[in-house]
C-alpha cells in the first residue's frame, strides 16, 4: 500500500463511489421539476438516457485504459469532467447546454470499475473480498442521497441546486482521492493498442440502448427503430471480431470464455433485468389508487421514504458480501443472495396490501441483491489477471446499464398487459393480475440467476494463501 493507510484509501474510494451513484439517483428527484420547466418529458428523457448510454462506454473503456495508464490517474480525470459538466448543468441557460452537461456528467460510469481495481492495487488480497463490497454498500449510500438530498433541494430550492450538489461531491472526491492514494503503476504492453476496435464499443451499445429506449416511443415496425438495432449489431459485431483478431485489444471479449467471468456476467444481467426493477415496480404499486385494488394511494414522498430503508439496510450488504465470500467463497455468496431476492419477490406476490410490509420485503431484496452485485466484482477479481481488474468490472458495469435498459422495458410491457381506465377516463393503472404476472416473471428470472451461480466453482473470489 505503499505507507497509505487502508482506511484512508477505503474512505476516498467510497466518497468517489457516493459522487458516482449520486449523480445517477439525482436526476429522479428532479425529474417533475425538469419537467415542469422543460415542458418537455421527452426532454427529460434523454438527460437519463444520456447519462445512461455514456456512462456505459466510460465504463467500458476507462476500465482497460485504467489497467493501462494508471487507475489513480484516470479516476481524477473522471471527477474533474464530471465537476465540470455539473457545473454547466448547474449554470445552464438552455436546454442544450443542459444536456452537454449531463452528459460530461456521465463519465462517472467508470468509477465503479476503477475503485474495484484500485482497491486490488492497493489493498491485501484477504481484504480485497471486504474492500470490494465496502464499494457496492457506497452505490447504496449514494442512491439514497440522490432521492433524498435531490427531493430536498428540488423542493426548498430548484434542480439547479442538485446539479451544484453535484458538484461538491467530484470536488470533495477529487480531493479524497488525491491526498489519500498512491499513484498507479502503468501495465506493460506488448505491441499497439486496438483503439479502433475499442470505440466501436461505443457507438454500438449507444445504438441498441438508444433503440431500447426510444423503439417503443417510434414503434417496433418503424424504420428508425430497425436501422438504430441493424447499426447497434453491424457495430457489436465489428467490435467482436476486431477483439478476436486483435493480440491488445482495449476490451478483450476473450475475458468470456473464462466460467467465471462468463456467469458472474450472466447473472448480473439477469438480476439487472430483474430484481433492479425493483423501485420501477413498487414505486407504481404504492402510489396507484386504491380503487385499483392493488395499489395502495400513497403520496410519492412516502412512496420515496418507503425504500430508503432497503438502501440503508443495503450498505451491511456489501461487507457481509465479502465477509461471506472470504470465508466460503463467492459462488455462496452469490446463492445466497439469489434466495433473499427471490423470496422477496415470492412474499411480493401475495402480501402488498400493507405500506409497512412492502417496506420489509423492499429491505429484503435490496439486501438479497447488493451481495449478489457486491460479490461479482469480486468473482471477476480472482479470475483475470491484475493488469485487467478493471476492465473486467467494467464489462459488468456495461452488461448491469444494458440490461437495466431491457428489463424496464420488459417490465413496462408486462405491466401494460391488463391496466383499469380511471374512473371517467384519463388515465390507467395495471391491474393486480398484471403485478402478479411482473412479479412471477421476475421471480422466474430471479431463480435462474440463483440456479446458474450452482455453476461457479466453490472457491470462486477466495483470496490464495
Amino acid at each position: 500500500m505503499r505507507g497509505k493507510s487502508t482506511a484512508a484509501i477505503i474512505g476516498a474510494l467510497w466518497i468517489a463511489e457516493i459522487t458516482g451513484s449520486f449523480e445517477t439517483a439525482m436526476i429522479y428527484a428532479a425529474q417533475r421539476a425538469l419537467t415542469d420547466d422543460l415542458g418537455d418529458p421527452v426532454r427529460v428523457g434523454w438527460l437519463i438516457t444520456s447519462y445512461l448510454v455514456i456512462g456505459a462506454g466510460a465504463a467500458a473503456l476507462a476500465g482497460r485504459l485504467g489497467d493501462i495508464f494508471g487507475r489513480r490517474r484516470l479516476m481524477l480525470g473522471m471527477l474533474t469532467i464530471a465537476f465540470v459538466g455539473s457545473l454547466v448543468s448547474t449554470f445552464s441557460v438552455n436546454y442544450p447546454m443542459l444536456l452537454a452537461g449531463r452528459c460530461l456528467q456521465g463519465l462517472t460510469g467508470a468509477i465503479l470499475p476503477l475503485c474495484v481495481g484500485l482497491v486490488r492495487e492497493n489493498l491485501s488480497p484477504k481484504q480485497v473480498p471486504m474492500g470490494i463490497g465496502l464499494m457496492i454498500s457506497g452505490a447504496s449510500a449514494g442512491t439514497a442521497c440522490g432521492l433524498v438530498i435531490g427531493g430536498m433541494i428540488v423542493d426548498h430550492y430548484s434542480w439547479h441546486g442538485v446539479f451544484f450538489a453535484s458538484a461538491l461531491f467530484a470536488a470533495i472526491a477529487f480531493i479524497a482521492i488525491y491526498c489519500a492514494l498512491p499513484s498507479s503503476p502503468r501495465a506493460r504492453m506488448d505491441g499497439r493498442l486496438d483503439w479502433i476496435g475499442g470505440i466501436l464499443f461505443v457507438p454500438a451499445i449507444f445504438a441498441l440502448l438508444l433503440a431500447i429506449t426510444s423503439g417503443p416511443k417510434w414503434g417496433l415496425f418503424d424504420g428508425r427503430t430497425a436501422i438504430t438495432v441493424a447499426l447497434g449489431l453491424a457495430l457489436m459485431a465489428l467490435w467482436i471480431r476486431a477483439s478476436l483478431r486483435t493480440a491488445n485489444p482495449l476490451f478483450d471479449v476473450r475475458l468470456f470464455a473464462n466460467r467465471q467471468v462468463f456467469i458472474a456476467n450472466a447473472v448480473t444481467a439477469l438480476v439487472a433485468m430483474s430484481t433492479l426493477q425493483i423501485t420501477l415496480v413498487f414505486s407504481l404499486l404504492l402510489q396507484a389508487p386504491t380503487w385499483t385494488q392493488i395499489g395502495l394511494g400513497a403520496t410519492a414522498t412516502l412512496a420515496g421514504l418507503a425504500k430508503l430503508p432497503s438502501n440503508i439496510s443495503s450498505l451491511a450488504a456489501g461487507p457481509l458480501s465479502g465477509w461471506m465470500t472470504s470465508r466460503g467463497g463467492g459462488r455462496t455468496t452469490m446463492i445466497t443472495g439469489g434466495l433473499l431476492t427471490t423470496s422477496g419477490w415470492l412474499l411480493a406476490m401475495f402480501y402488498n396490501d400493507s405500506i409497512l410490509v412492502i417496506t420489509l420485503i423492499l429491505i429484503l431484496i435490496s439486501f438479497g441483491a447488493t451481495m449478489q452485485f457486491a460479490v461479482g466484482p469480486t468473482i471477476l477479481a480472482g479470475a483475470v489477471p491484475p493488469e485487467r481488474t478493471s476492465e473486467a468490472a467494467g464489462m459488468m458495469t456495461v452488461m448491469r446499464q444494458a440490461f437495466l435498459g431491457i428489463g424496464a422495458q420488459m417490465v413496462s410491457v408486462l405491466l401494460a398487459t391488463s391496466t383499469v381506465m380511471t374512473p371517467g377516463g384519463g388515465a390507467s393503472y395495471p391491474t393486480t393480475g398484471a403485478f402478479f404476472l411482473t412479479m412471477g416473471v421476475i421471480v422466474s428470472l430471479c431463480i435462474v440467476a440463483t440456479l446458474l451461480a450452482f455453476a461457479l466453482p466453490r472457491n470462486a473470489g477466495v483470496a490464495a494463501d
